[in-house]
């Protein structure tokens, strides 16, 4: 992704050309739509009557947008109960790739005689699919001639404070970022995509290490990473611990490493023990961990000066500290991820193929909520293909549009959403109308956007993304990302369309699935890999090929939609070999019949032969499901 990625005025405000009318009018810009008033700062009681909104140059004499370079420094919180943000902020103020897709044209927001100053700067931010470019003026909420919300430790830096107001200015006031998530802030900032990791979920030893190594994986790619403790109770909220921790509170994850400790004895480099280590930051500063490895304690004379030197280990009062992983896991409650998938194919690391597709949930045939109700597939459905015969993983991401936003038409608390995958035909290209077996569901959560990893066998699937109730609507985005071939679409149309004037319509619909074969004769010991091919109105379409055995099986279903209803379907059993495939046999299915596959749920049994003619030599059998219907909009 570009450093500056393209991005979308919000409000329709355009920075350039705003700065230039003021420049050439000589006035300093006003923000109208996000004014400087009490509104602004709250929206649920009036603001303080001590808060005067003041700009940079009335505060300081001489106020920068930088100082020196970003970093983890320049964000303190104030007195806004947004550490959510203040530690997503942290995390990419360390990486210069991350912070300038957020800050375009730092170097021309510069208070500087290069660049003609008229009080207007502007940032960008990821919103459900897409970057807007927020404008705002540089009037900042003060008390005292001190900023009172995000600001940095230089007095005279101020990127950190006007980031705040324009994120303020995108949720409608300051008081809207009040108890947020950090990976929604994460996301916003990167265009990454987030996951929640509840540490409870990784207990025991084995659990714990393939946690650590979660995380150890993700730095290395450079995801970013919050965690944070659960507070049981409002009151509890951003209380402290006896150990120096804050319950409700954000912290940055800034390093996961595995460090050496000293040696002992002739043999000390081969004899040296390894701890797992997490440093983690503090947006307040010096409120910091008192534990065993905290600044200055008695375990750091364990680890060499030059392996001390290598964490770059300093023992300031910067509100970062490392502990160890086994104390992070015991008083950490939830890890906030943002994945920076790596989709680039001119680099030495692994890289992932990533799909989006953006959609809406919308009644009355796109908003059926979870698998719990029937009108479940009255959802949004994408046709996934796995080619590969390894198992799959594939990582999905959900998103929907942040109910808290400002822009949202009627705000509140994100709606419930998840997702589900289940079995479909292999020549499906229209929506699904009845189910098939589901083969994985993704967590339910009242969250704005869901994250999951999946393992698919080979084969054919459709993905449902939904909210858990019907009725809910909202924009939604889609990514999933891959390491291997697959193939995906949304299904759009619910049947095939009318004919032209001289064509023949589909009047109606059978659906075959094929489960297994037993007493099959003449065949090798060894048993056979077997696969069908199915027949129809001179279509064909073929099952995958089973593993070596006597007994094959597919559980796999094909659906015709038919000109010719009462023309019957038949099937081949063949042999799939190296050289040339074998010839099982073939058995029809009499379409004469159809009355009798109405309900599609009866398993039958039917006789394969060498020929379709012969009536007399049995070689095996197939057990099938029947579904027929002459409307094919329920296929």
């Amino acid at each position: 992704m570009p450093s500056n990625p393209k991005a979308e005025p919000y409000l329709g405000q355009q920075y350039r050309k705003i700065k230039s009318q003021c420049v050439k009018k000589k006035g300093l810009f006003v923000d109208t739509s996000f004014p400087a008033s009490g509104n602004s700062i709250f929206h649920t009681r009036a603001a303080p009557a001590d808060i005067v909104w003041k700009r940079p140059k009335d505060i300081v004499s001489d106020p920068k947008f930088f100082i020196d370079k970003a970093s983890a420094d320049d964000f303190a919180q104030g007195t806004l109960g947004n550490c959510w943000f203040v530690a997503a902020c942290a995390c990419i103020a360390e990486d210069s790739n991350l912070w300038k897709k957020v800050v375009p044209d730092y170097h021309g927001q510069e208070w500087s005689t290069d660049n003609k100053y008229a009080g207007i700067f502007h940032f960008r931010f990821w919103r459900c699919g897409k970057w807007v470019d927020v404008v705002i003026d540089d009037q900042l909420p003060t008390r005292g001639g001190r900023l009172i919300f995000l600001h940095s430790k230089s007095r005279n830096e101020f990127w950190s404070a006007l980031l705040e107001k324009a994120y303020a200015k995108l949720f409608g006031s300051y008081e809207a970022l009040t108890a947020g998530k950090s990976r929604d802030a994460m996301v916003d900032l990167t265009g990454g995509a987030g996951e929640t990791l509840d540490i409870i979920d990784f207990r025991g030893e084995e659990r714990k290490t393939r946690l650590f190594d979660i995380l150890h994986k993700a730095k290395i790619n450079h995801s970013l990473m919050c965690a944070s403790i659960q507070a049981k109770s409002a009151a509890e909220m951003e209380t402290k611990l006896s150990i120096g921790l804050v319950r409700g509170h954000a912290y940055s994850i800034t390093a996961v490493q595995k460090i050496h400790l000293k040696g002992t004895g002739l043999f000390q480099f081969f004899n040296r023990e390894k701890i797992l280590m997490i440093r983690c930051r503090n947006p307040w500063g010096g409120v910091e961990w008192r534990g065993p490895w905290s600044d200055g304690s008695p375990e750091w004379t364990k680890v060499s000066e030059a392996e001390k030197k290598e964490l770059g280990l300093t023992f300031d009062e910067n509100g970062e500290f490392w502990m160890s992983f086994d104390d992070f896991c015991r008083y950490f409650t939830t890890i906030d991820l943002c994945h920076i998938v790596n989709t680039s194919f001119f680099t030495l690391k692994k890289t992932y193929s990533k799909v989006v597709f953006t959609g809406e949930w919308k009644r009355p045939h796109r908003a059926g909520g979870c698998g719990n109700h029937p009108t479940f597939l009255k959802n949004p459905q994408y046709l996934l293909e796995v080619f590969d015969n390894e198992k799959e993983e594939i990582m999905i991401s959900l998103e929907q549009t942040d109910r808290r936003s400002a822009s949202f038409n009627k705000r509140g608390e994100n709606y419930c959403i998840g997702y589900a995958i289940v079995k479909t035909d292999l020549n499906r290209k229209y929506r699904m109308h009845d189910r098939l077996e589901r083969v994985h569901a993704g967590p339910y959560v009242v969250s704005r956007s869901i994250f999951d990893r999946v393992h698919l066998e080979k084969g054919r699937y459709c993905l449902l993304v939904t909210t858990f109730d019907p009725g809910n609507e909202s924009n939604y985005m889609l990514r999933i990302y891959s390491e291997g071939a697959i193939g995906i679409k949304e299904l759009v149309k619910d049947e095939p369309k009318p004919p032209g004037c001289m064509g023949k319509p589909k009047v109606a619909a059978t659906s075959v699935t094929i489960h297994y074969a037993d007493g099959l004769k003449d065949i090798h010991k060894e048993g056979i890999e077997a696969y069908c091919i199915v027949k129809c109105e001179g279509k064909e379409v073929k099952t995958t090929v089973s593993s070596k055995t006597n007994n094959p099986q597919w559980k796999e279903r094909v659906t015709f939609y038919r000109k010719q209803p009462e023309e019957d379907i038949e099937i081949e059993l063949w042999d799939d070999n190296m050289l040339k495939d074998s010839y099982i046999g073939a058995m029809t299915i009499p379409m004469s019949k159809k009355s009798d596959y109405t309900s599609g749920h009866i398993i039958r049994r039917y006789d394969i032969r060498k020929t379709v003619e012969d009536r007399d030599t049995v070689t095996g059998y197939l057990w099938l499901n029947i579904r027929h219907t002459d409307n094919v909009a329920d296929a």
